[in-house]
């Protein structure tokens, strides 16, 4: 089924009685929307969707062509007629948001023109068609309405017609371009799946059956190759320790070792100078003994000098 046609008022968020200021606010905020989802939609869906805010925001800003839209509004509240059925061809589907802008675009573009035929009347003075039965007439202006109001809704009623199959053909081309389109995507895909099987194959000598298991070996690959470069870390690790402890205990044992000559050393010569202290002191015991016994002598020599003397 055929989503209901938006109307330039609901484009732009405001009520149908809204004052020149909210419509204003309205299409700000629907702008500043829209601009901040231009990174997620394509450039096509965010063209046609800033034409469509542009021309309800053109259309209801400016009073005339909003008084005109206004009647059109209210003329198409009760269609007199049943609509077109070349409208009814191609239904759109209800997820297809830029083909219903797209569609949106080309009927307000008849909308427009539409708009343009009843503000000329609204110019001249004269109420639109929509009005016609709800406006009494002067019986100078009643004939020249009345000849020229049906040639006019003929026209328009053949334009919007033409609008319409434009729109199916449009819509026709676009389905059968997007289905085109998947197609040759699936086909790069799949060739570019085949190119990495290949590739694959040719590397490490073993042909995956599909993407799923090619991406299973290659995590595979790259868990063993993580594997292998974390033991690798772990033994040069390991290495770089062991050359350390063994710089660290080559530096240590020759800092004993000169510890050990320099304990010598000074071992040596402490009795080095015990030696010469213990020579000193066996001279000075050798001399005072020598004094001593001289000392001794004389006096026995006195005192036989003094028995021979008596």
């Amino acid at each position: 089924m055929t989503p209901k046609k938006k109307t330039l008022y609901e484009i732009l968020a405001v009520a149908a009685d809204a004052s020149d200021t909210e419509i204003q606010a309205g299409y700000e905020i629907v702008a500043a929307k829209l601009q901040s989802q231009k990174d997620r939609i394509s450039a096509d869906d965010f063209d046609f969707k800033l034409k469509v805010v542009n021309l309800a925001y053109k259309t209801l800003s400016t009073p005339s062509s909003r008084d005109a839209y206004d009647a059109k509004l209210a003329a198409t509240a009760a269609p007199a007629f049943a609509p077109a059925p070349a409208l009814a061809l191609v239904p759109l589907q209800p997820d297809a948001e830029a083909l219903t802008l797209r569609a949106e675009a080309m009927a307000l573009r008849a909308d427009a023109m539409t708009l343009r035929a009843d503000a000329m009347v609204l110019r001249t003075g004269k109420a639109p068609a929509s009005f016609q039965e709800s406006r009494s007439f002067t019986a100078d202006s009643e004939p020249n309405f009345s000849r020229f109001a049906p040639v006019i809704r003929k026209v328009l009623m053949v334009l919007g017609t033409l609008f319409a199959i434009a729109i199916v053909a449009q819509l026709i081309t676009l389905m059968s371009s997007g289905r085109r389109a998947d197609v040759a995507a699936a086909a790069a895909a799949k060739a570019s799946e085949q190119a990495q099987l290949q590739e694959y194959f040719q590397t490490h000598g073993v042909r995956p059956a599909n993407k799923a298991e090619l991406d299973l070996l290659e995590a595979e690959n790259r868990r063993k190759a993580s594997e292998s470069s974390t033991a690798e870390r772990l033994k040069a690790k390991a290495e770089q320790d062991a050359r350390r402890f063994e710089e660290e205990s080559r530096r240590r044992g020759e800092q004993v070792a000169a510890d050990l000559r320099t304990a010598e050393l000074q071992a040596r010569d402490q009795a080095r100078r015990e030696d010469e202290r213990r020579e000193w002191q066996q001279k000075e015991d050798d001399r005072m003994k020598e004094q001593m016994e001289r000392v001794r002598i004389e006096r026995q020599k006195a005192e036989w000098r003094e028995v021979l003397r008596r």
